[in-house]
């Protein structure tokens, strides 16, 4: 089973709930669908809850930068990243390792929601 998400507007933030087995095509198509939310709703504040059952493929995770590129992730949108299985926790990690040091993002990746939150609240 691919990546399955849901991608939800509520209370100024787009949230992304993410589950199953993340590939490249399943991700790049998730980060559209939500960069189309972001423009439907004029968000640039984005939350992801994702519990993926394996990692990111280490191609895929170094692969984030074209992911990004092509869904159109820019640097106004601001993401607050939670990966709930810390059995994927390293590749999403290296995932936004990637993005941050290319300039590509304005996101932190999390471990728990609570902390993940306060971060967007700050929105500075």
């Amino acid at each position: 089973m691919t990546a399955q998400y849901t991608i939800e507007y509520n209370n100024s933030i787009i949230e992304v709930q993410a589950t199953g087995i993340p590939d490249r095509q399943s991700v790049s198509q998730m980060w559209k669908a939500i960069i189309e939310a972001c423009k439907a709703h004029h968000c640039f504040s984005i939350i992801g809850l994702s519990n993926f059952d394996q990692p990111l493929k280490l191609a895929d995770a170094i692969d984030h930068q074209a992911i990004f590129l092509e869904a159109g992730v820019t640097i106004d949108h601001r993401i607050a990243w939670v990966q709930l299985n810390p059995k994927a926790y390293a590749m999403t990690e290296l995932a936004e390792t990637v993005l941050l040091n290319r300039g590509l993002v304005n996101g932190r990746l999390f471990d728990n929601e609570l902390d993940a939150r306060r971060w967007l609240d700050r929105r500075g």
